[in-house]
C-alpha cells in the first residue's frame, strides 16, 4: 500500500475552504382546519429533531424569536405587507439564510380489521419549502407522504400517529443532504492498491464540525478551468470510514478509485460534496413526547 501527502499549506487551504454550516430557520407549519394543530406541531417537532440530528445546519426556532412571531401580523389590514416586511428583515437580522415551511395536510390513523384483529396505520402527508432569505427565491419544495405500506402500525390510533412521527424524523437525512450540501476538499491519500494507481482511502475537509458521521456517502469531483471558466466532472464516489477531527474525515473510496488518483496526482484540486441520498440511520426515538 502507498501514502500520498499534500503539503502542510495546500491542507490548511482545503480545510479553510467551503464547510460552512448554512444559518436555517424553521418557521411556522400551516394546515387545513381539518388537521388538528396538536398534529401539525407534532409533525413539525419530528422535523426540527431529524434536521438537528444531522448536524449540518445552526438551526433556528421560529418559536423562540418573539420579533418573528406571526401574530403580529394582521390579516386583511393595510398594514399586513409592512409587517410583513419587517419580518424578514427580522430574520435576515439574525443571520438566517434559508427559511423552512411547511404545510401539513393529513395527520390520522386508518382502521384496519383483518381475520385475526384489527390495527391502525400511520397517515401523515406533509410538504416542505426552503426559500432563501438574500432574494425570496424558493430553492425547492418537497411533498412527502407515510401512509399504507410506508406508514407504521400500532394497536391504538395515537400509538400508529407516533410510530408514523419517527418516520418524518428519519426523513430529514435525505432533506438535508438534497437542498444543504455541504462541501469540501480531497486533501490526502491514505492508501492506494499496490500498483499506486488507484485510490482505496482518503482523507477529506470536513470532520464533526460539518457533521460528517460514519457511513455518509459523497461524490468526487475534479475541477479544471476551461477557456478561464471553472468547470467540474463527477470522478468517484465516497463513504465516510471514521470521523477523525472537527475538520477531517476519512474516506473509502467506492467508485473511480484510478480517476481519483491520476487527477491527485496530476495536482488537480478534487471537491467533495455530500450526496442527495447521502446515509440512512436509525432516527426513531425522542418523537413520541411531541404528539399529545
Amino acid at each position: 500500500m502507498k501514502r500520498i501527502v499534500l503539503s502542510l499549506a495546500l491542507i490548511v487551504a482545503a480545510v479553510t475552504a467551503f464547510a460552512q454550516k448554512p444559518v436555517v430557520l424553521v418557521d411556522y407549519f400551516h394546515a387545513p382546519n381539518s388537521v388538528k394543530a396538536s398534529g401539525v406541531s407534532a409533525v413539525r417537532s419530528a422535523v426540527i429533531a431529524g434536521i438537528n440530528q444531522m448536524n449540518r445546519v445552526q438551526l433556528i426556532d421560529v418559536e423562540s424569536e418573539s420579533s418573528l412571531n406571526m401574530e403580529g401580523i394582521r390579516r386583511g389590514k393595510e398594514s399586513a405587507m409592512m409587517d410583513q416586511t419587517s419580518r424578514m428583515g427580522a430574520i435576515k437580522t439574525l443571520g438566517a439564510q434559508y427559511i423552512i415551511t411547511g404545510v401539513v395536510s393529513n395527520v390520522n390513523a386508518d382502521y384496519c380489521k383483518t381475520e385475526n384483529g384489527y390495527f391502525y396505520n400511520g397517515n401523515i402527508v406533509y410538504s416542505l419549502s426552503v426559500v432563501r432569505v438574500e432574494d425570496g427565491v424558493t430553492v425547492g419544495t418537497k411533498s412527502i407522504s407515510y401512509s399504507g405500506l410506508t406508514g407504521n402500525t400500532g394497536s391504538t390510533a395515537d400509538e400508529a400517529v407516533v410510530s408514523t412521527l419517527n418516520r418524518v424524523k428519519q426523513s430529514m437525512d435525505n432533506f438535508v443532504n438534497e437542498y444543504f450540501k455541504i462541501k469540501g476538499t480531497v486533501v490526502e491519500m491514505k492508501e492506494t492498491n499496490k500498483k499506486g494507481d488507484k485510490a482505496t482511502s482518503l482523507y477529506i475537509s470536513l470532520g464533526s464540525e460539518a457533521g460528517m458521521a460514519k457511513g455518509q456517502k459523497l461524490d468526487v469531483y475534479q475541477i479544471k478551468m476551461i477557456a478561464g471558466i471553472e468547470s467540474q466532472e463527477e470522478v468517484g464516489s465516497l463513504i465516510v470510514d471514521e470521523v477523525v477531527a472537527p475538520t477531517l474525515s476519512q474516506c473509502k473510496v467506492t467508485k473511480g478509485g484510478k480517476d481519483i488518483m491520476t487527477a491527485f496526482k496530476n495536482g488537480i484540486e478534487l471537491r467533495v460534496e455530500t450526496k442527495k441520498d447521502g446515509w440512512l440511520t436509525d432516527l426513531g426515538q425522542g418523537v413520541a413526547d411531541t404528539f399529545k
